[in-house]
């Protein structure tokens, strides 16, 4: 079909360029043809206009009852150029902001809607300024919200973090926030303890730094935030070694008791500027021999540890010893 009719078109055009009268018939319907459509574009007609909606910031506390619509019917008055240049180009839809729509409680839930005669600015920024409405249908557009459960749960960092040697962290991860509110289903939020971030990798680190992260999300479920902020404050340590004496505490009267060794190597880790305390008696390693049955050796234990010094480790860790009744 599609064929013949190619070929009678085809046959037509033909005709006309051999026959010089046809010819001149024709280009003068093509000058007609267009002075009428040139005067048809510069007239006003009245039309209806289907204009797309994009809703934004949809609440995450709440779940949609009924799907609202996805366009509104615009009746206006317009130029043919309008008319024409509306259906030919792309041109952006009716924003609908949650955060600003009139709200009403309903049982569970409530109702959030704008009334349609309220964005006839917005409608003339769409069309163009020569577009005179008459009419917006619906006249008010209204979404029906059910409440959902809420819980909350911390966020766990997923990272590979990797310091730089002789660099440490001054003090934990900070995760702003550190717990988020969750949105969803009870049954499905029953089975959420936590959530995770995408993984953090990051090598060589000297230095201070703020990085932003995603959430991972599981399906159906909604939260306030998309991602949280992670702090890593960084700085560069000194390891020193000391030999410490062991100190004996909590031994029961009658008894007394001998440490192999008495005395251990113990390996610190310390900001520079702690230095100036190892000149000091500040670290006590002791042993608590409250109980001592059934043993063979003993845990070293130690106190008075001051900020941001650390044991990195005691040699040995624990001790073999001789109770003595007396």
């Amino acid at each position: 079909m599609f064929l013949k009719l190619k070929n009678v078109i085809s046959s037509f055009f033909n005709s006309v360029l051999k026959n010089q009268r046809l010819n001149t018939y024709f280009l003068f319907f093509i000058i007609s043809f267009s002075f009428w459509f040139l005067t048809m574009l510069s007239k006003t007609h009245e039309t209806t206009f289907t204009v797309p909606i994009k809703y934004i910031n949809y609440p995450v506390d709440l779940t949609e009852v009924v799907r609202p619509t996805d366009f509104i019917q615009v009746r206006a008055k317009a130029s043919g150029i309008s008319i024409i240049s509306f259906y030919l180009f792309r041109h952006n839809p009716l924003i609908l902001n949650y955060r600003v729509a009139n709200s009403q409680p309903i049982p569970n839930g409530k109702k959030l809607f704008w009334i349609m005669n309220s964005k006839r600015k917005e409608m003339i920024d769409i069309l163009g300024s020569s577009t005179e409405i008459m009419n917006l249908t619906p006249e008010r557009i209204v979404v029906s919200f059910a409440n959902k459960i809420k819980k909350s749960v911390p966020v766990i960092l997923n990272q590979d973090i990797n310091l730089k040697q002789t660099f440490w962290l001054t003090n934990e991860i900070k995760l702003n926030p550190s717990s988020i509110t969750l949105y969803g289903e009870e049954n499905l939020l029953d089975s959420i303890n936590y959530i995770m971030t995408d993984l953090l990798k990051l090598n060589e680190v000297d230095d201070n730094q703020v990085h932003e992260v995603s959430l991972v999300l599981p399906d159906g479920v909604k939260c306030n935030t998309n991602s949280v902020l992670v702090e890593l404050n960084i700085e560069s340590f000194i390891e020193e070694v000391i030999t410490q004496e062991v100190e004996i505490r909590n031994l029961k009267k009658g008894y007394s008791i001998k440490l192999f060794p008495r005395e251990v190597r113990v390996v610190l880790r310390m900001p520079k500027n702690k230095h100036q305390l190892l000149k000091t008696n500040f670290l006590r390693l002791y042993i608590d021999a409250s109980d001592l049955t059934d043993k063979k050796t003993i845990l070293i234990s130690y106190d008075n540890l001051p900020e941001r010094v650390k044991v990195e480790r005691i040699y040995p860790n624990y001790l073999e010893f001789l109770l003595i009744k007396e």
